[in-house]
């Protein structure tokens, strides 16, 4: 059976014609089956969704995932029985993979494809999980071949984990013999039921049915209702108002409100503040507080939110109200690190619950309570209350069913996240804008009033995205970055925030980033936003002021020496010292010296250095001067003991001191610690005698790696391998000696992973131009077999490799410039004109500056930069180059001091004057970098 419109599809014969193995487990479910296949408008992390079919052609609404893997990679990995006969391969996964996949709502099954095209497929269970290697993986069986036969198993898992909502249907209705005291209540936390149905007409719409239908995203219909009798449609907008003016002159407090909320979803919260002070009734007050609550965390404002609670507990309140607002307490507490009596509040909310079974929202509030104090188990260790343990597990199985409201919220993620997608490509930008506020404002609120933490910050954090998507590619619209910037820091993870930050600093044209990172204070900091506070101040720090660079390192210095009470304050759960260590690093050349010798001393003065601390610490040191690494100190760190690489770290630095320190460290390069040389710099200091023994003890690392491979198919794990970084220190420095054969036969195999393989990619761009002819024809042909043999030309290091290829061979510069043309590789072309200047590039560099997306522009200042600096195109090169020093993003001006930086001539008098000025808009580093360049 066809299902009509998007939701269901059939696979046509133009779609089965790919040859990627989506399509032929489509057309397998879609044929074989006769399953419906899902359209897949967005990305959960799950390859395909399915739906299984009954015999008479009816659709069972019942959702399976379907991951495909395709590909020899897939079967590397074999189980064999005793007597080695293989029967069947291990599949691996993250463990955010795992969490989705066997969450309880969706079943999901792995389909392996071998290069012959059979299918093998297993379900994914958490019982079958193997949790034994560094990641989680499953068996798929020899046997367990893919086949009509397997329908009906199949079918079964599907529906294991459905369920269906216990309220379908009653939103037509409505709910009947509500009580006074909860239908604002109701009305707030289940709207759904309240509101009455969009397409019902209503001639009596009452107080609570008004406020429940702006909450649950109909405000349309309350329009109508105040628009019935006002005549001609010229009068909608008086009428609007007036009706509002009316709502709010009422008696009942819910029409109030909803006049209120009204005008809050356009943009005009002035009378939502009263609200707090016209409440009279002990349900009003309950309900007034919640608001007030869900705004004052909207504004970060944690303490006044928890005040605004606080004030109304002292009022007879019902008790599914005390406990409504119990929740609340415990929410804020938790933020501001109050551990016990946050335990306390939400204990007694769940107590209140359990004895108000009946009440829809009793069963909501209970949830919400039980996950915050799930959360203070999980970050305080055992939750204590009262001297008692709570259990949580069995207080969720002996209550009604208080994660109800946890499932509803899950499925309305599902539904939050096709309207911040699918909504930006179906409506116009007026109304894109305009629906979309209203509709995340409304899913905000109502997880902020049930006391739901988790998806209150998953809004918010789509709030956010969304709003960034929409300004991402408006100039104009950058006006907002800062205000989004700030949503993102209360509600977003590190990785994601960090993300953003790195987006907004580098497509930045002026200093309001800056301006607005000055303003956030790690004294202030939340159990929400610490680790955000701190990730801000590591993305930016290099741009900050002097002054709050010294702040920011100073209260690093103090934290540092009371962790447990930062730990107690914010309830943390990331490595305090790790961050902090990152910060310092991140601000410090952004200080003023003074506040750098506090930095030096301090870590002087540590006892030892553990090494889970290492090698951030060690990424500090790095920048200390020169000065730092005297005798004494060199002594003192030499004495202390500290993890392995920084003991080696100081000894290195100690080796440039003094003959004998030198000569020990020659022993261990000729003893084969090889990961003693780390730049060309050491490798220019060795003998012939020296480079031919790194170069041994690599090739016979290489010949290990590859046999290990061949043998068992076991990729190394090395990453920038020391090994690697001291052949290629030693090949650059004296290319004659060094077996480029060995680093040749790695890099063709697949001994180590593709990704590895990223940095002497690069270190083949920044060096291979000095290399003899005769070596870098060798590494361009090797190159030439490596994209030959590459299966995933997405991959980033595929481009790597035609980068490098294009500077080893200036025959073939050209051809591989207009390949990566025909890619849109707009990037690896201007870093190439950048380092092989020329005028038939001019053209093509002011035009890819001028009409390419955000990061293309950037490169692209580069070489333009080189292009004047080398006197190709004229004005018109001259000019832009001008134009980008005044007016360009962060990004670009970096990328023109870059290219300066890299100058091996003078620079010309033209350009001396907007350098100096363009040193203030980049950061410290970079900015000394060229000062420096510019005094020469």
């Amino acid at each position: 059976m066809v299902m009509p419109g998007t939701f269901g599809v059939r696979i046509s014969p133009e779609a089965r014609r790919g040859e990627g193995g989506e399509n032929q487990v489509k057309a397998f479910f879609s044929d074989t089956f006769q399953w419906c296949i899902m359209s897949k408008d967005i990305d959960f992390g799950t390859d395909l969704w399915v739906m299984p079919v009954g015999d008479e052609g009816i659709p069972s609404f019942v959702v399976l995932g379907v991951q495909v893997k395709k590909g020899a990679s897939y079967f590397r990995h074999p189980k064999k029985d005793e007597q080695g006969n293989v029967i069947g391969w291990w599949f691996g996964f993250d463990a955010n993979h795992e969490a989705s996949w066997t969450n309880g709502r969706i079943a999901h099954v792995v389909v392996l494809i071998s290069n012959e095209g059979t299918m093998y497929w297993s379900k994914i269970e958490s019982s079958q999980i193997d949790r034994s290697s560094r990641k989680p993986k499953i068996l798929v069986y020899k046997d367990h071949v893919l086949e009509k036969t397997d329908e009906e198993e199949i079918y079964e898992f599907a529906c294991s984990t459905y369920e269906k909502s216990a309220f379908n249907g009653v939103v037509w209705n409505g709910l009947k013999n509500i009580k006074n005291q909860d239908r604002i209540r109701l009305a707030m936390l289940a709207p759904r039921v309240i509101a009455p149905h969009v397409n019902k007409h209503i001639d009596n719409l009452k107080g609570h049915e008004a406020l429940a239908s702006l909450l649950y995203g109909n405000e349309y219909g309350l329009e109508w209702y105040w628009r019935a009798g006002s005549g001609s449609m010229a009068d909608v907008a008086m009428q609007k108002g007036k009706r509002k003016d009316e709502a709010w002159a009422s008696s009942d407090w819910c029409w109030k409100a909803a006049a209120a909320f009204y005008d809050y979803f356009d943009g005009q919260g002035g009378r939502l503040d009263e609200l707090f002070s016209v409440a009279k009734s002990p349900e009003e007050q309950a309900a007034s507080a919640v608001m007030q609550f869900a705004f004052d965390i909207d504004d970060n404002d944690w303490s006044a939110a928890l005040q605004h609670i606080e004030a109304v507990m002292t009022y007879d309140l019902y008790p599914v109200d005390k406990a409504w607002l119990l929740v609340h307490e415990s929410w804020a507490m938790f933020e501001l690190g109050r551990k016990d009596e946050a335990i306390s509040a939400g204990s007694n909310a769940v107590s209140l619950c359990l004895q108000n079974p009946d009440d829809i929202t009793a069963n909501g509030i209970c949830g919400a309570a039980m996950r915050l104090l799930w959360q203070y188990d999980w970050i305080w260790g055992n939750v204590k209350s009262s001297g008692k343990q709570v259990d949580v597990a069995e207080v969720i199985q002996s209550s009604d069913n208080p994660i109800f409201w946890w499932l509803e919220l899950g499925e309305r993620s599902i539904a939050g996240n096709a309207v911040s997608n699918r909504w930006l490509h179906s409506i116009g930008e007026a109304e894109k804008t305009h629906s979309l506020r209203r509709r995340f404002i409304s899913l905000i609120l109502q997880t902020a009033f049930l006391g739901d933490r988790d998806a209150w910050k998953r809004y918010c954090c789509l709030q956010a995205e969304n709003a960034y998507a929409q300004i991402e590619d408006d100039n104009e619209g950058r006006t907002d970055i800062v205000n989004v910037l700030e949503m993102f820091r209360r509600c977003s993870s590190k990785d994601d925030y960090r993300k953003v930050l790195w987006s907004a600093i580098q497509r930045a044209s002026d200093s309001r980033i800056v301006e607005y990172a000055e303003t956030v204070s790690l004294n202030e900091s939340t159990h929400s936003t610490a680790l955000n506070d701190l990730t801000l101040f590591q993305c930016i720090g290099d741009y900050l002021s002097a002054d709050k660079a010294d702040e920011v390192c100073l209260w690093c210095l103090t934290t540092m020496a009371s962790v447990r009470e930062y730990a107690r304050k914010v309830s943390a759960t990331f490595n305090i010292p790790i961050e902090l260590l990152e910060t310092l690093k991140a601000c410090y050349r952004a200080a003023n010296r003074d506040v750098q010798e506090k930095i030096e001393q301090w870590f002087l003065e540590l006892p030892c250095v553990e090494e889970s601390y290492a090698s951030r610490a060690q990424n500090l040191t790095i920048l200390f001067p020169e000065s730092f690494w005297g005798d004494d100190n060199l002594a003192i760190l030499l004495q202390r003991c500290d993890a392995g690489s920084l003991q080696q770290w100081y000894e290195y630095k100690q080796s440039s001191h003094d003959e004998e320190s030198e000569a020990q460290w020659r022993v261990k390069v000729k003893s084969g610690q090889v990961d003693v040389i780390k730049s060309v710099d050491d490798a220019q200091k060795l003998s012939e005698d020296e480079i031919r023994r790194v170069s041994d003890c690599f090739s016979a690392y290489c010949a290990e790696a590859i046999a290990s491979y061949e043998q068992s198919g076991v990729i190394a794990v090395h990453g920038v391998d020391h090994m690697l970084s001291a052949f290629l220190f030693c090949g650059y420095a004296h290319p004659e000696l060094v077996d480029w054969d060995s680093f040749v036969k790695l890099m063709l195999s697949n001994a180590e992973a593709l990704q590895d393989k990223r940095w002497p990619l690069k270190f083949l761009i920044h060096f291979s131009n000095e290399l003899p002819d005769g070596i870098r024809e060798e590494l361009f042909s090797m190159l030439s077999c490596f994209v030959k043999s590459c299966e995933d030309k997405a991959n980033i290091v595929y481009w790597l490799a035609y980068e490098a290829m294009a500077l080893l061979c200036e025959d073939e510069r050209q051809n591989i410039i207009d390949y990566l043309i025909s890619n849109k590789r707009y990037n690896a072309v201007a870093r190439i004109v950048q380092r092989f200047p020329a005028e038939r590039y001019v053209q093509l560099m002011v035009t890819m500056l001028k009409m390419g997306p955000a990061g293309m522009c950037d490169t692209a200042a580069g070489a333009l930069t080189k292009l004047e600096l080398c006197n190709f195109g004229g004005v018109i090169v001259t000019e832009t180059v001008e134009d980008i020093m005044a007016n360009g993003t962060l990004a670009q001006k970096e990328w023109i001091a870059e290219a300066v930086i890299e100058f091996t001539e003078e620079i010309p008098a033209r350009m001396r004057e907007r350098l100096i000025a363009l040193e203030d808009s980049i950061g410290s580093s970079m900015r000394k970098a060229l000062k420096e360049k510019l005094d020469v």
